[in-house]
């Protein structure tokens, strides 16, 4: 009975040793006893996170409006442009290389529905050259990783006096935010 006791004891010591010592392993440890400046550094500690792609876009205001053409911008003839300076301005923060790209899509509301994608142009340098909107994604602006870049986009719209009917115009536009 006695050895059956001091197995016991033994089989309970042995598995507190080992519970001890798995605890040892998950820890970085050191000692070190001496004269004044000694130090003590464990080997191995460390901290780490993965950090995902990072890409924030805003664009204000929402819905930019376009200036109408008056009879008397149609005075030296039958076409005028009318140009509406930093219409949309876009903030970008990314951690990356990024690429912003606008497209529009076809002329919708009351006024002439035939009217041209291209008849709306835009600038990002608040003047010529315009690039003439496009129904495929054409690059406005891109950068390297950034805390914020500003990009102003001005409008510049062709207006036809006998091909324009009066009404409402609207063209929606997809400004689209990448980083590769």
């Amino acid at each position: 009975m006695k050895s059956l006791r001091r197995l016991s004891t033994l089989a309970f010591a042995l598995s507190i040793s080992a519970a001890l010592a798995s605890n040892a392993h998950a820890q970085a440890t050191c000692g070190n006893t001496g004269a004044a400046g000694t130090n003590c550094a464990p080997a191995g500690t460390t901290a780490g996170v993965t950090l995902q792609r990072i890409v924030f876009m805003s664009i204000s205001p929402p819905a930019a409006t376009l200036t109408a053409p008056t009879d008397l911008d149609f005075v030296g003839g039958g076409t005028t442009t009318k140009t509406d300076v930093n219409a949309h301005v876009i903030t970008v923060r990314a951690n990356s290389a990024w690429t912003l790209t606008v497209k529009g899509a076809a002329w919708t509301g009351t006024g002439n529905t035939a009217k041209l994608i291209a008849d709306l142009t835009w600038s990002k340098t608040g003047g010529a050259p315009f690039t003439a909107m496009t129904n495929a994604a054409v690059t406005l602006n891109s950068g390297i990783a950034t805390a914020s870049v500003v990009t102003n986009v001005t409008y510049l719209t062709n207006w036809a006096l006998v091909s324009d009917s009066p009404g409402t115009y609207l063209m929606a536009l997809t400004f689209t935010l990448t980083a590769p």
